[in-house]
């Protein structure tokens, strides 16, 4: 009888999956973490260097996904630049996030920080110094009580930047996770094969069963070749020790889906669990970023944890898509990014969208006359995609010229631009710059940009109408290789300023 309920399960599980959109969330959404909160979904991810940081997601069954705020819109003090892998808890009557940031004291060595809210969609106030360093770093943090009910919170020291091992550990935390006490304790490394030189992102739960499963990812997360996987291991003790399940990984790439990891467990209120993680598309998906899935959570007849059969989804339909059409005529639509050291000038009306490239970084430097002075920026949910945008050319002045571009960062992008005499594409690999063709400018008032992108091969054309289109130049192989966002640009002048009239994308 077992055996055929058991049967029965499998069978429920697998239709479920074929109706469950599979990612479930595209574009860059990496390290996501998820409770149930208030009746609904509460998700956050890594932000890297994207403003607004932390962003703050909804969703009534993990399928439907709405933005609704973000922890940071300037980041605090301490922290010089990128968020990584934040963690949403309930804390007393409200929330906390803890996160990873990098402080303005060092350049590899991330330290740990909380930010505290009565509501997931905040105002978010945080501690205003890090809650940890650390020699090596400390990264993916995550809180949890033990038996005794007292709260801890378990980090990874982020040794493998430095050649070394990477412990997780485990130290009591104040009720107010306004500090640690007493001090640390390892709880397990990497030294299983499959693991290679990484054991990070720790998640526990308690069971019925007096057992804490921690699940963690192992092997290298990011940029081809990645290897990441999802492990588990238990103890009757949240300080152990802990065995690692004989099974591991329980979660590996396949399925059309590489590198899976960073696990979230939400429980939906009634004892049931999703794995909620990230994952690559295969061949060229790499430049559409970490994309969210979900897969059910099952336990054996021995105790140990599975997710879904052990592979993500296959990729199936359904995912809202992020193509999009916006004359900016209302406020600036939320699904709108800027980096986080070079924030842009931005203001949207019955005009259009008019950027600014702004004067100095948050850092003090001078941006200077780049082309992408200034940069406002959306996700991408596939390698291929044609986005278009309308320049006001008479509004244009001295060498500004504004653009579209496949952006990673300031040292990585492909892209085209237009001033009042010259249209250009361009690229920059690896910090150096490099132009790779040019056209004259319409003669026309208003001035039409195409970027058509399918995997890394890019065409790029332009139109006086948006009728006649003429290519400039060849198409072109991209440098950038992995998590691009399509981005607005103004720039070639130290004041540049840029009327944009419309941007749109298809998939």
């Amino acid at each position: 009888m077992r055996q055929v309920l058991r049967h029965r399960l499998s069978q429920t599980l697998a239709v479920a999956a074929l109706v469950v959109p599979s990612p479930v969330l595209a574009g860059d959404w990496p390290d996501p973490t998820v409770i149930f909160a208030d009746g609904e979904y509460a998700a956050l991810a890594t932000s890297g260097e994207w403003a607004p940081s932390l962003r703050v997601l909804r969703s009534p069954d993990l399928q439907q996904w709405r933005i609704t705020g973000a922890v940071f819109r300037r980041p605090p003090r301490w922290v010089q630049s990128t968020f990584w892998a934040p963690e949403i808890t309930r804390l007393g009557r409200g929330y906390a996030v803890f996160y990873s940031g990098l402080p303005k004291t060092s350049d590899k060595a991330y330290c740990l920080g909380v930010a505290t809210a009565p509501t997931p969609e905040g105002p978010w106030k945080d501690l205003g110094r890090p809650l940890r360093c650390g020699k090596s770093g400390s990264i993916d943090p995550f809180p949890v009580r033990d038996e005794n009910g007292r709260l801890n919170l378990l980090w990874k020291a982020n040794a493998n930047r430095f050649g070394q091992p990477t412990p997780i550990y485990a130290q009591r935390l104040s009720e107010d996770a306004r500090r640690l006490l007493g001090r640390p304790r390892e709880l397990i490394r990497n030294n299983r094969p499959w693991e290679r030189k990484v054991v990070e992102a720790p998640a526990v739960i308690r069971r019925d069963d007096g057992f804490f499963y921690m699940f963690y990812s192992g092997a290298l997360c990011c940029t081809p070749p990645c290897q990441y996987a999802v492990g588990v291991a238990r103890s009757r003790s949240l300080m152990g020790p802990w065995r690692k399940f004989a099974g591991n990984p329980i979660l590996r790439g396949g399925n059309g889906w590489r590198c899976p990891g960073h696990a979230s467990f939400p429980d939906d209120g009634t004892g049931n669990l999703t794995a909620v993680f990230h994952a690559y598309r295969s061949g060229a998906g790499f430049l559409a970023g970490r994309q969210l899935l979900t897969a059910p959570v099952t336990f054996r007849a021995d105790g140990w944890p599975q997710i879904g059969n052990g592979r993500p989804p296959a990729p199936a339909p359904g995912a809202a898509s992020l193509a999009f059409s916006d004359t900016f005529a209302g406020p600036l639509a939320t699904e709108w990014e800027w980096p986080l050291n070079r924030v842009p000038g931005r203001a949207t009306g019955s005009a259009g969208l008019t950027l600014r490239a702004p004067a100095r970084q948050r850092d003090g430097d001078r941006v200077g006359d780049r082309l992408d002075g200034g940069v406002l920026a959306r996700r991408l949910g596939s390698v291929n995609y044609t986005a278009t945008t309308v320049i006001d050319r008479r509004a244009l002045r001295g060498d500004a010229a504004g653009g579209l571009s496949s952006y990673k960062n300031a040292n990585e992008l492909i892209g085209v631009a237009a001033d009042r005499r010259r249209v250009v594409v361009w690229q920059r690999d690896k910090g150096k710059e490099r132009l790779l063709a040019r056209a004259a400018t319409p003669a026309s008032g208003r001035v039409h940009l195409r970027m058509v992108a399918r995997g890394r091969r890019f065409l790029f054309e332009v139109s006086p109408d948006g009728v006649m289109w003429k290519r400039v130049g060849r198409s072109v192989r991209t440098p950038v290789t992995e998590t691009t966002r399509l981005t607005l640009t103004a720039g070639g002048d130290p004041r540049a300023r840029v009327r944009f009239l419309g941007a749109s994308l298809t998939e």
